[in-house]
């Protein structure tokens, strides 16, 4: 097992006690949703929509409004093209995943209901696979940094639960070599955290 792994684990059973020591709340939400996305490079833009999932972790500071950070891992879904290039049909798809540092506000009304915005900086993994005539014939990837806005609103179940659905933006930059990639992915799904 790798050394970073063994600390991210010790980290992350660490976080809820140092959090409560000095009065703060840990959270952990979960989002499924969809998505839609316009990825580019170079004149072939890859427009489509796909389901999208998204977990975070964070600490929240106690009051009104609480304050927040948050990391977390997002899936955004593969997008495919179809072009004729001759006789031959290519189709490739892209597949978008990023890893996410930000921070976030959230008000809660004396209603059990609650508005919210985050925003933060992303780097992203694009996949691309490439297939002429049904048989695939090249892969590669890119990676690089962007960043992400959202905002939502809900309703809290009980003083740990919480459901609502939230809008995020990523956007979405990458590059491999020559090869530059660039685009925006929204996403509006359903979530569930809770705190402890």
């Amino acid at each position: 097992m790798s050394r970073k792994l063994v600390a991210a684990c010790i980290a992350v059973l660490a976080l809820p006690h140092a959090a409560h020591a000095v009065g703060q709340q840990v959270f952990v939400n979960g989002t499924v949703g969809l998505s839609d996305s316009h990825i580019g490079n170079g004149g072939a833009d890859r427009d489509g929509s796909d389901v999208a999932a998204a977990i975070r972790v964070g600490v929240l500071w106690r009051g009104q409004p609480q304050f927040g950070i948050e990391t977390g891992y997002a899936d955004l879904g593969r997008y495919r093209q179809r072009i004729m290039i001759g006789q031959v049909q290519v189709r490739d798809q892209v597949h978008t995943r990023a890893a996410l540092l930000g921070a976030n506000v959230t008000y809660r009304f004396d209603a059990p209901w609650y508005v919210t915005a985050r925003g933060g900086l992303l780097r992203s993994w694009l996949s691309v696979h490439e297939y002429a005539d049904g048989v695939a014939s090249g892969q590669g990837s890119a990676a690089g940094n962007g960043w992400y806005l959202g905002a939502g609103g809900g309703y809290d179940i009980s003083e740990q639960l919480s459901i609502g659905a939230h809008l995020d933006l990523y956007h979405v930059a990458a590059s491999q070599g020559a090869a530059q990639v660039d685009g925006h992915v929204a996403t509006l799904g359903v979530q569930l955290e809770y705190r402890y």
